[in-house]
């Protein structure tokens, strides 16, 4: 009986520790698979936002107002100040060409 049990034991012990080193190695490959999506997911961020920032710049959005929505500008009569309470005196008395 006592003869079975240290067998047991030195046979255990060592597929014991293997399966943890496997499991360690597998756990390591899943790291690095997840480590190189985030790494991808980042590159792909970051180049949505410069897409993003290119999409709703204003020079764009009023070229596509003007050209291919057929807008045009207001003009000098059709445009209306408005007056925030709470602004400095010195923003008011501008020429409205400044403000723009």
């Amino acid at each position: 009986m006592r003869k079975a049990a240290i067998i047991l034991l030195l046979v255990s012990v060592p597929m014991l520790y293997v399966g943890w080193k496997v499991k360690i190695v597998r756990l390591g490959y899943q790291i690095e698979a997840l480590d190189q999506k985030k790494r991808e997911l980042e590159r792909e961020n970051r180049s949505l936002r410069i897409e993003a920032s290119s999409l709703a710049s204003p020079a764009r959005i009023e070229d596509i107002a003007l050209k291919r929505l057929g807008m045009v500008r207001p003009g000098k009569d059709n445009i209306v100040m408005v007056k925030r309470k709470g602004l400095n005196a010195s923003f008011m008395n501008q020429a409205p060409d400044a403000q723009e």
